[in-house]
C-alpha cells in the first residue's frame, strides 16, 4: 500500500468516525422503525419467533406482524447450518470471462461482473470430497479459488453496526474498528463431523429458505404419492438433529439498484481478519474466509467504499501482514437453492452426497 493510499484512508477514516457520517442523506440505507430494529437484532440468535419475542420483550403477535412486514419488504431470515459438522466446504471461484448458462449443482450464488477484467463468480457449498468434481465442470481454470474455512454473515448486533434512531437508518460505526480487526484474527475451531439423514436435510432446506417456516409446510410441499413423513417424525428430527446443527440465522435484504453489488477479494496473511471485520458492518452481507484469501459480498452506498480499505489497512498494520484488495462490480447476480429436490432425492436413495456431475444444472433465472 503506497503512502498516498494510506493518507487517503486516514483522512476518510476521520470523516467516518465523525458526527457527519452520511449526513448528506439516507438514500440507499436500510430504513427500519425502532420495533423492527429490535426484532432484526434478535433474529441471528433466535431459532424461533417465540425466542425473538422473549429476547425483545415484545408480544409474540407483534413479532409475527413485524416479521411479516419485513418479509414483504424483502428482508428475510435464513437458517445457517454448521458446515463443518456437515463436512461441507465453502468454495468461491472467480473465472475470467463468461461461462455457459448451466450452473453446477451445489452453487448458492452466481454473478457476472467487471474487475480487472470481465469475470464470472460462483459460490458453492460442497462436501469436501466433491470439490474436484465441481471444478471439473467449469470450462476454464479459475483465476481465484477460495476454499473457505468458514462463511460469515452480517449480524445486526455486529460491533461495527449502529442504529441511528433519529433518522431510522442502519449505519456503520468504525470507532472500534482496530479492536474488532484484532479480535477477528483468531481462526474458528471446527466441530466434529456428523452424518445426517435425508429428513434432516429436508428440514434444513426449508429453514435455509425461511428460518421460521413451519414444519407443517414441509409436509404440504411434498409431491402427491410420496412417502410423507408424519408431523411427529419431522418434529423429532428437528429437535434432535436439525437444532443442534444450527449455527445462527442470517438476515438478507436488497438495496436500490443505485447501490451495485460488489465482491471484494482480499489476499494476504491478514485477509481473514479484514474479511471477518467487514461483515460486522452493515451492507457487507457475507464473507467466505479461507487461508490467506477471502471474498466479501457487499451492497453498500458509495460513501462506504472506503470502509473496505480501512479494514484492510488496519489489518495489515495491527497484524504486520499485507492485505491486497481487488474489487469486482457485479452486473448480474442470482441466488440458487442449495439443497435442490433432485439432490435430496439422491441423498434419500443412497444416504450420501451425490457428485454435482450427476445432478442436473441449476435452472436459469
Amino acid at each position: 500500500m503506497n503512502d498516498n493510499f494510506i493518507r487517503t484512508v486516514n483522512e476518510r477514516s476521520e470523516e467516518m468516525r465523525g458526527p457527519d457520517l452520511l449526513s448528506a442523506g439516507c438514500e440507499g440505507l436500510l430504513r427500519l422503525a425502532p420495533a423492527e430494529w429490535r426484532v432484526l437484532q434478535a433474529y441471528p440468535s433466535s431459532l424461533n419467533l417465540a425466542k425473538v419475542a422473549s429476547s425483545t420483550g415484545l408480544p409474540y403477535s407483534t413479532v409475527v406482524d413485524v416479521t411479516r412486514r419485513l418479509r414483504e419488504r424483502g428482508i428475510t431470515v435464513h437458517y445457517v447450518p454448521k458446515l463443518d459438522r456437515l463436512g461441507v466446504t465453502p468454495l468461491l471461484v472467480v473465472v475470467e470471462g463468461d461461462l455457459p448458462p448451466q450452473t453446477p449443482a451445489y452453487t448458492v450464488y452466481r454473478g457476472e461482473g467487471i474487475g480487472k477484467r470481465r469475470c464470472t463468480v460462483l459460490h458453492a457449498l460442497l462436501p469436501d470430497r466433491l470439490v474436484h468434481d465441481y471444478l471439473s465442470l467449469l470450462p476454464k481454470e479459475p483465476l481465484i479459488e477460495v476454499r473457505g474455512l468458514e462463511v460469515r454473515y452480517w449480524d445486526p448486533r455486529g460491533r461495527l453496526t449502529r442504529y441511528d434512531a433519529g433518522r431510522g437508518v442502519v449505519v456503520p460505526d468504525t470507532s472500534g474498528l482496530e479492536e474488532v480487526v484484532l479480535s477477528c484474527s483468531r481462526p474458528p475451531s471446527p466441530e466434529e463431523r456428523k452424518w445426517v439423514d435425508w429428513l434432516d436435510l429436508l428440514i434444513i432446506s426449508f429453514k435455509m429458505r425461511n428460518a421460521y417456516a413451519k414444519l407443517s409446510s414441509i409436509v404440504k410441499s411434498l409431491e402427491p404419492g410420496e412417502q410423507t413423513p408424519s408431523r411427529q417424525l419431522l418434529s423429532y428430527h428437528y429437535r434432535m438433529h436439525v437444532a443442534p446443527l444450527w449455527r445462527a440465522n442470517s438476515v438478507r435484504y436488497e438495496l436500490p439498484e443505485s447501490c451495485p453489488r460488489k465482491l471484494y477479494i482480499l489476499e494476504g496473511k491478514a485477509s481473514a481478519a479484514a474479511a471477518r471485520s467487514l461483515v460486522e458492518a452493515p451492507y457487507f452481507h457475507e464473507a467466505v474466509v479461507g487461508d490467506g484469501l477471502a471474498g466479501v459480498l457487499s451492497q453498500h452506498p458509495c460513501t462506504l467504499e472506503v470502509l473496505v480499505y480501512m479494514a484492510a489497512y488496519i489489518a495489515s498494520t495491527v497484524l504486520a501482514a499485507d492485505v491486497d484488495v481487488e474489487e469486482v462490480i457485479l452486473t448480474s447476480f442470482t441466488r440458487f437453492e442449495w439443497l435442490t429436490p433432485e439432490l435430496l432425492a439422491r441423498y434419500r436413495e443412497h444416504g450420501a452426497w451425490p457428485p454435482p456431475s450427476e445432478l442436473p444444472a441449476l435452472p436459469q433465472p
